[in-house]
């Protein structure tokens, strides 16, 4: 059984306040049926710990990654200020829809245990560098 608990998203993207606790919980009540509807039963039914673990981790590591472009989508997240002649701003990161990269790392992580026919896909990747 899969089990992703929002103590544990807040952990894994450095949350200290309870401002995104709902969104949390909605982001863990929408995501995980899918996430075990992916993952062949097999492998949710096993006694092995360890398994259970990579698979709990593999889904902790997809909510907190969605969670996390929540975050980045938010308005005013990402601006940055000025100072006279100091001028700050975030780096753009290589995928907006998944800037902390945990959601490909959680997939990753699941790819072997998923159904042939899961639909649970996520494609990512990176700028190639242009040669001149």
């Amino acid at each position: 059984m899969l089990t992703v608990s929002r103590a544990d998203v807040k952990r894994k993207l450095r949350l200290m306040t309870n401002e995104y606790d709902s969104e949390i919980d909605a982001l863990i009540d929408e995501m995980l049926p899918a996430l075990r509807y992916a993952i062949e039963p097999d492998y949710l039914a096993t006694s092995d710990a360890d398994l259970l673990a990579t698979l709990n981790l593999g889904a902790l590591e997809i909510v907190a990654g969605e969670m996390g472009a929540t975050l980045y989508r938010e308005l005013g997240a990402w601006t940055g200020f000025r100072i006279g002649w100091l001028q700050v701003s975030p780096p753009a990161p290589l995928n907006p829809a998944d800037p902390t990269r945990l959601k490909a790392q959680g997939y990753a992580r699941l790819k072997p245990f998923l159904k042939r026919d899961a639909q649970l896909l996520f494609v990512f990747r990176e700028r190639e560098e242009e040669t001149p």
